[in-house]
């Protein structure tokens, strides 16, 4: 396939989409529920974004869809795996509709189910996956479990020098995605380059404690949504106002200055598109991918140039960038 070549000095990553469809937020009346990659190009395009790292929707079809939506019942079906047929999908539609290789697409997993034969499905896509994904709130799995019953997925990531990304979270209901213990498994695994998404959630100590890990990145996937509710009072889903970073989030630009900050150069733009915006029985918010980009260009050009261009070379390749300028398969 011919390489995407970039009109501008500088190439402009967005590290945080997902490319797919998920049944079960459909069906239980949650919103957004599918994005394609010709989507996903189309606002590319719009906000001068060259190339983006793309995985599937959280909740993989191996689930029973109407269990998840009638009573949040997270059941596998007879026969079935996580992501059993979401990661080939995302590889065979980036084959045949990205054909400038501007999408690196990213498998994902489930830490703790089945995780035997998901290894088995991962070693058939090595060299045609950039690297790994989980979102273990909604797939309630725990995070941790990647030091234990999970580590062949992390001896994988390793043996392929793939980056993991791993959504984060502090809302305290939340067994799953705690950002402490994405901290710890991070640590575990110091060979790996992990993205620990969504500004860890602004979680000052946490911030500063990855700043100290050599092998942690952090994106700041959704982020005027989580300005939004860091500007509510008492939102549990971010970190609470005495564990928080010191910023007016009411104003989001100043709020990435100020994470990119205490990361020193290791923080990632990521729009999280489609999920920029989330709609469900209790919670609207809704923003647009325009929106999340635009934020970017009101930051200083050296910020904006650490976040959207060094940085992710850095996560993504490795080794100072090495094999940056390769296509996306």
């Amino acid at each position: 396939m011919p390489e995407h070549r970039d009109t501008k000095t500088v190439t402009r990553y967005d590290v945080h989409t997902h490319v797919g469809a998920d049944t079960g937020f459909y069906l239980r009346g949650w919103w957004p529920y599918s994005a394609t990659a010709q989507d996903l190009l189309g606002h590319m395009d719009a906000a001068g974004v060259d190339r983006a790292v793309c995985f599937p929707f959280t909740l993989p079809s191996a689930f029973d869809a109407c269990a998840f939506a009638d009573g949040g019942q997270l059941s596998l079906l007879p026969g079935r795996f996580p992501f059993d047929r979401e990661n080939e999908l995302l590889v065979r539609e980036l084959e045949r509709i990205d054909t400038h290789g501007r999408l690196y697409a990213f498998a994902f997993f489930d830490p703790s189910r089945c995780v035997d034969q998901q290894v088995r499905a991962l070693e058939t896509l090595a060299g045609r996956i950039h690297g790994l994904k989980t979102q273990t709130t909604i797939l309630e799995s725990p995070i941790r479990a990647l030091v234990n019953e999970g580590r062949e997925l992390m001896e994988f990531a390793e043996q392929h020098d793939l980056p993991v990304l791993v959504h984060t979270a502090v809302y305290p209901k939340d067994r799953w995605a705690q950002a402490a213990d994405c901290l710890a498994v991070a640590e575990a695994y110091p060979r790996v380059r992990f993205n620990l998404a969504h500004s860890l959630r602004f979680d000052a100590e946490c911030l500063k404690r990855a700043a100290q890990l050599p092998n942690v990145w952090v994106d700041c996937a959704a982020h005027l949504a989580q300005c939004r509710l860091a500007a509510e009072p008492d939102s549990p889903f971010v970190a609470p106002p005495s564990r928080r970073v010191d910023a007016d989030y009411h104003r989001p630009a100043e709020v990435l200055q100020a994470v990119h900050a205490l990361l020193g150069g290791r923080y990632l733009w990521g729009s999280d598109n489609p999920y920029m915006s989330w709609s469900d029985d209790t919670l609207r918010i809704v923003y647009s991918y325009e929106q999340e980009a635009a934020v970017l260009e009101q930051v200083p050009e050296t910020v904006r140039t650490d976040m959207a261009s060094v940085a992710p070379v850095a996560w993504l390749f490795g080794n100072g960038g090495r094999g940056a300028d390769r296509p996306g398969r």
